[in-house]
């Protein structure tokens, strides 16, 4: 009787962790190609003849349609389902990919970018969407948290992929490589549930006034925002900067801050989902983690150190970043009680944080000095810790969300179509 009622739950528990392995790869691998300019940007810009600037200018435009669209993409992604909007999402990079390893030009990188920025909206709406409505209870919560912490770990992939083709023209390869990956994840999303998301599709009137009345879900999206155009800014930054100060080659600078990023990123986005469940007062935590994230980053800019001790800044730095993001994205559910407004909500959350992060790369680019640098992070952090929003980390609320029903059926199992 037992064996009968285990095999059922053991099923559940490894779609579960093939669902949160999944979206985690996919936003992830979203953010690759970041990595892979930054490491590339001298490089490219001599064989493109394009300037520092024009190579910023790349790095915002893949921003740009998340800035812009991830509202209108998370309507789309209510609408066709989690499994198209990924798929969709896998094609965009693809493409992107061959635009990149192909370009001859500034049109062909800047459409490449653009691309690969689409994909990487589509995936930030349709993987916190899955997780909130195909995942319940404390699972749920340290899944939210784990997630969140794909922009640096992605960052990081991206990085580790340039290392190999680190030598002469071969910048090319690697983004060859990224797109062959993105063909692999569109075959993978076929195996998601075929039916659309478990939210409704809500009016553009009902994003407004969920945005314009809800003061906690703005707020929600700056706590998330503000830290993540910190860490784009500094992740841009970092690698040359570490390269120039200690005088290292692209190698050993971009595989000593790529493993640090995905073991502290890893680390921390756990670390913060464990203390969540064990009710530690969001608010509290989240501003600790502020003032952690300013000395990291004071140690990382230093530069009278030596290269472990920044790589340990970067470390404490991402430790903070990953609890920022991990304990800000946990809130979405228990702040966003209504289950029909979990993709528009998801839908604002990205969209400002691309808008933020939009405006980081060519502001951090355009800083030579550090201390600038530290106060520019600095100031950010502090206005986060002011505007985030109070929240409840117990899992039991008055709403009923994240409460563990015996008679609830996992919803990863099969979605309720809605009629």
């Amino acid at each position: 009787m037992n064996a009968a009622i285990d095999k059922p739950v053991a099923r559940r528990n490894v779609r579960s962790a093939l669902l949160i392995a999944f979206c985690y790869a996919s936003i992830v691998l979203s953010m690759t190609s970041v990595g892979i300019f930054v490491s590339f940007v001298v490089e490219i810009g001599r064989d493109l003849h394009i300037s520092r600037a024009e190579a910023g200018m790349a790095l915002s435009i893949y921003s740009i349609p998340a800035a812009l669209a991830c509202m209108p993409i998370g309507r789309l992604i209510d609408r066709i389902g989690i499994r198209y909007g990924m798929m969709l999402a896998g094609i965009l990079a693809a493409l992107g990919d061959i635009f990149l390893a192909g370009a001859s030009d500034t049109e062909m990188l800047y459409g490449g970018m653009a691309l690969e920025g689409t994909a990487f909206g589509c995936m930030a709406v349709a993987c916190p969407s899955a997780l909130v409505s195909w995942l319940d209870g404390n699972l749920r919560t340290r899944a939210l948290s784990f997630w969140s912490t794909y922009g640096p770990v992605g960052y990081a992939c991206g990085l580790l992929l340039a290392v190999p083709f680190a030598t002469g023209t071969h910048w090319r390869q690697s983004f060859a490589w990224d797109g062959g990956i993105f063909c692999v994840l569109i075959v993978l999303a076929f195996w998601l549930p075929a039916q659309s998301a478990i939210v409704e599709v809500r009016s553009l009137r009902a994003g407004l006034k969920l945005f314009l009345l809800d003061r906690a879900v703005p707020r929600l999206a700056l706590a998330l925002a503000l830290p993540n155009a910190v860490a784009y800014g500094v992740s841009v930054v970092t690698p040359s900067y570490l390269e120039h100060l200690y005088g290292l080659s692209l190698k050993v600078s971009n595989g000593g801050v790529a493993g640090a990023k995905i073991l502290a990123m890893v680390c921390g986005g756990v670390l913060t989902g464990y203390l969540l469940i064990r009710k530690v007062d969001f608010r509290n935590l989240y501003r600790l983690l502020v003032v952690m994230g300013i000395f990291a980053i004071l140690v990382l800019f230093f530069p009278y150190g030596t290269f472990p001790i920044a790589l340990l800044g970067l470390v404490m730095w991402l430790l903070a970043f990953g609890g920022l993001v991990g304990s800000a994205t946990a809130q979405l559910p228990l702040l966003v009680t209504s289950p029909r407004d979990i993709g528009l909500a998801s839908g604002i959350i990205g969209q400002i944080t691309s808008f933020v992060c939009l405006l980081a790369p060519p502001v951090f680019l355009a800083i030579s000095q550090w201390n600038i640098l530290w106060g520019l992070a600095s100031g950010t952090l502090l206005l986060a810790a002011w505007l985030v929003p109070g929240g409840r980390t117990g899992l039991a609320s008055q709403t009923g969300i994240g409460t563990h029903s015996p008679d609830r059926t996992p919803q990863i199992l099969h979605e309720e179509k809605r009629t």
